[in-house]
């Protein structure tokens, strides 16, 4: 199990680094048998990143160990969490071109090249993050020592960012690793733990991080002729196929295959990638990193890339600033969860697994039984996928304490998150209920898609500790959490249900009081809209097909059974009842609803679900739509192009968030943004809502709204913000 001690990193003697200087050398003694330790840390940064200051740097303590060769080199971090964390891309954003992007590689890439020859044993002793280029520059060392420590993660995430690793992991790794190991890891951006790495063939050795000083030094006094752990049998014969003329079908075009039905061909870098390896293990390793330096000097200056890098940053403001939020929240020692359905078990299993003990409550034992269920099988799960040793998950379901009563453990609880059933007097009656026993100082989170936090705080006695707090589903892969204050809200109510979130490992934003607050009535928007489009003619594969094509993960209609028509007609009235006409739906809902087709969840939606295939290795079929729903509606064919359909859609998606702007309800660009993205999957590779609606232009946008609201009706029509921000040419990004 890894340990939660503070690493030992950096061995003595190491004098602090300068003022600018990211890192310091020194030397273990003198002779023929000492050892020199390159320290890496960057004052100017929270981790070490790769960057031109770095490379200038860098050449010269390289020079000197040339010049000077000790009896061996340990790179290590003086970083408390992180080895290096991957390139600057601050600094890549910025490189206008590709001639300059192919200039900064080349100068990487050759100081890659000098370490990787240095005449003496080499050490990477890594502790914490190794990433992108972290990993390149520890590919390039020829040991590897990792800390069995939590935080410590390596990996190539650049596809996440629209880009391939630049500084030769598209090379070295193959060859260390194997083509089908290093594909993996290159196209999913998956990060390993030190065992798994080791496991791999990534990393020589593991240790406790107090011991990485001792293990490093141990590996640095290995034969300079001394070999790595060669490729075991299976993957050496792998290896071999993926280098013979075999390679093609069964290997690469299978990659490619695989990587098209994921992406839809939307992101470029994971099929260069492919290339990438492809043609450079038939080269010669120098040639083979001049192929990489070309295919990454063109994504880097592509529109995906700058979106992808552009979501990254976004989420960093996002994150600080809820960080700020969060500030001197108050100590959360253990957390109450008030109902155990599918959202509230969820709830409590994702705080349980982060280490806070949990009061689950439901209103009899056999729904609290099903609750602590489902939690258990969500650990299952996690210990399937090696996110958890068995132990682990046993120790953190034994976090959950579940109660049919309010009993005496609610007398201490300092923040209960309701996920009761979405409806005001359920809630009210709980709020009543939790008071009743509960501290004076109890801060409540209601879980609700739609209901206005102020109409529930009319039932507290203390309205300042309500907030909102909307998880989306399910709760353990949904990254997003929107919280909610109403005009009452206390500064301190709102700091630690942000923390609480933060503790989740989730994204938060928050955002002000309304009906829908921001993400549901954004994304109900659309969904009415596709609605519209349904009952005017356009058929349901269409419409989803149409939206897939444009970068969607599903359709609207699939959305709909996914999320059920029930819950998706009640937010929609909530928030049509509060913002009037504009928002009423077509007749579609309202029969759906009394033909009782709720979606998945009832076997009947917009798609079949009876034969839907069961179990592991199962093969997954198309869903396929179900015909009779088109008889129920009365519906009749009528063209409407894709084209149509997805700008009605997205714009529609614009034009509410502007009115929720105007409205006070967000503000932030990037809080929109990540909003949009991680709570319900706008095409990450566009850049969010916001960078879309500036790369298309408001002045485009208000004339085709304009235009669709003169054939369809008035709730097209541009918002004011829209139109005045088209008039004066301004961008939603400065």
């Amino acid at each position: 199990m890894a340990s939660k001690a503070q690493p030992r990193q950096t061995p003595p003697p190491s004098a602090p680094p300068g003022p600018q200087v990211p890192g310091s050398l020194s030397r273990d003694g003198h002779g023929a048998d000492h050892v020199a330790w390159l320290v890496l840390d960057d004052p100017a940064k929270k981790v070490n990143t790769l960057s031109s200051r770095f490379f200038d740097w860098f050449e010269g303590i390289v020079g000197d160990l040339e010049r000077e060769p000790p009896a061996a080199l340990v790179i290590v971090s003086g970083k408390a969490d992180g080895f290096v964390a991957g390139a600057d891309l601050e600094e890549l954003l910025q490189v206008g071109d590709q001639a300059a992007v192919l200039a900064m590689l080349g100068r990487g890439h050759d100081l890659m090249q000098r370490i990787a020859g240095l005449p003496f044993p080499t050490v990477a002793a890594i502790h914490g993050a190794c990433l992108g280029g972290g990993l390149e520059l520890a590919l390039a060392c020829r040991y590897r020592v990792a800390t069995e420590h939590k935080k410590t993660k390596l990996g190539l995430p650049e596809v996440q960012l629209g880009l391939i690793p630049g500084l030769g992991g598209t090379q070295r790794l193959p060859r260390l690793i194997g083509v089908p190991a290093a594909l993996d890891l290159i196209l999913t951006g998956k990060q390993l733990d030190a065992r798994r790495a080791r496991k791999a063939g990534l990393v020589d050795d593991t240790c406790h991080p107090n011991d990485l000083a001792e293990a490093a030094r141990r590996w640095a006094g290995k034969k300079a002729d001394a070999a790595a752990p060669s490729l075991g049998i299976a993957r050496r014969a792998t290896d071999f196929l993926a280098r013979s003329p075999l390679a093609d079908r069964l290997i690469f075009d299978k990659a490619r295959a695989q990587t098209l039905a994921k992406t839809g061909g939307h992101y470029p870098a994971p099929l260069v990638a492919i290339d990438v390896v492809h043609d450079g293990l038939k080269l010669p390793l120098r040639r083979a990193l001049d192929v990489e330096a070309g295919a990454f000097s063109v994504l880097v200056v592509s529109e995906t890339a700058k979106n992808l890098i552009s979501i990254f940053f976004a989420k960093n403001d996002v994150e600080a600033r809820a960080s700020r939020i969060a500030r001197g929240a108050r100590p959360l020692p253990q957390i109450g969860v008030l109902g155990a359905g599918f959202m509230g078990a969820g709830i409590a299993q994702v705080l349980a697994a982060k280490g806070v003990p949990i009061v689950l409550k439901d209103r009899d034992l056999p729904s609290l039984g099903r609750g602590i269920a489902f939690s258990a099988q969500q650990f299952r799960e996690l210990v399937k996928r090696r996110r958890l040793t068995e132990a682990e998950s046993r120790i953190a379901m034994a976090r959950i304490h579940g109660t049919a009563a309010y009993d005496a453990s609610f007398h201490r609880l300092p923040l209960v998150i309701e996920a009761v059933f979405e409806d005001v007097a359920v809630k009210h009656a709980v709020i009543r209920e939790t008071e009743a026993v509960a501290p004076e100082d109890l801060i409540f989170a209601s879980n609700t898609s739609a209901i206005p936090i102020a109409s529930l705080a009319t039932a507290s006695r203390r309205p300042e500790n309500v907030v909102g707090m909307h998880f989306f589903s399910p709760v353990a892969k949904m990254p997003l959490v929107e919280v909610i204050r109403h005009p009452k809200t206390s500064d301190a109510a709102v700091a630690a249900v942000v923390e609480a979130g933060r503790i989740m490992g989730k994204t938060v934003i928050v955002v002000n009081d309304g009906p829908g607050f921001f993400t549901s009535r954004v994304l109900g928007t659309m969904l009415n809209e596709a609605a519209w489009m349904l009952a005017e003619g356009a058929s349901i594969r269409q419409v989803d097909g149409a939206m897939t094509a444009w970068g969607w993960p599903v359709g609207p209609f699939a959305l709909l059974d996914e999320v059920g028509l029930d819950v998706g007609g009640h937010v929609a009235e909530i928030v049509r009842e509060a913002l009037g006409a504009r928002l009423d739906p077509p007749p579609v809902f309202a029969r759906m609803i009394e033909d009782k087709r709720l979606g998945r969840k009832g076997k009947r939606g917009f798609y079949l679900y009876e034969d839907e295939p069961k179990g592991k290795g199962k093969e997954k079929k198309e869903k396929q739509v179900d015909e009779a729903v088109y008889a129920l509606l009365g519906w009749q064919a009528k063209p409407i192009a894709d084209e149509e359909i997805v700008e009605r859609c997205w714009m529609q998606m614009l034009n509410e968030t502007a009115r929720c702007i105007e409205e006070g309800i967000i503000s932030n660009p990037a809080d929109i943004d990540i909003g949009v993205i991680f709570g319900f999957g706008f095409p990450p590779f566009r850049g969010g809502l916001l960078r879309e609606a500036d790369r298309v232009g408001l002045a485009t946008i208000v004339e085709k709204l304009n235009g669709y609201a003169a054939r369809y009706g008035a709730r097209l029509e541009p918002a004011e913000l829209l139109r005045s921000m088209a008039r004066e040419g301004e961008t939603f990004y400065k």
